[in-house]
């Protein structure tokens, strides 16, 4: 906000660009909740720890591929690499989690999956923060995407 009480154009356009981006974040995750509810009528609570496990096998992968300079001399390739990787890692965990915590109580009475789906999401965050720490972790920037798109003075970037 400027001094004179007004926001400026480019704020505005941040934040329409922000607002768009949570909200495709948003509705994704809820098309999971809706999709897993829909199939096996329960609620998943660890459906965001396994869209986050995705995400940290993302990073970690990107920042091995960079370390070895794939992303440089391969970008497509390595990017290909990093969506494989962490879509791979939250299928092996959905999958996990679906054969541990909630097919085993599939005829038992509603409660009791939902407590089970409760104490699957809250494993999966401490055993996230004991394996990756409560460090705020930045995706490198390939170099395929340097520049990027600017649309109302919001640089943007997608990996």
């Amino acid at each position: 906000m400027l001094a004179s009480g007004k926001v400026p154009p480019t704020l505005w356009g941040f934040q329409i660009i922000n607002g768009i981006i949570l909200g495709g974040v948003y509705a994704l995750i809820a098309l999971g909740y809706t999709l897993v509810y829909g199939i096996l009528l329960m609620i998943n609570f660890a459906h965001g720890e396994v869209m986050m496990t995705g995400a940290y096998v993302g990073y970690f992968v990107l920042s091995g591929l960079t370390a070895l300079g794939i992303i440089d001399s391969l970008p497509l390739l390595g990017i290909f690499l990093v969506f494989a990787a962490g879509m791979g890692a939250s299928l092996a965990l959905g999958v996990t989690v679906e054969r541990v915590a909630y097919r085993p109580l599939r005829r038992a009475p509603r409660l009791v999956p939902l407590i089970s789906a409760i104490g699957a999401s809250i494993f999966l965050q401490n055993a996230a923060l004991r394996i990756f720490g409560p460090k705020i972790r930045v995706y490198v920037k390939p170099p395929l995407l340097k520049g990027g798109w600017n649309i109302l003075g919001t640089q943007l970037f997608v990996t």
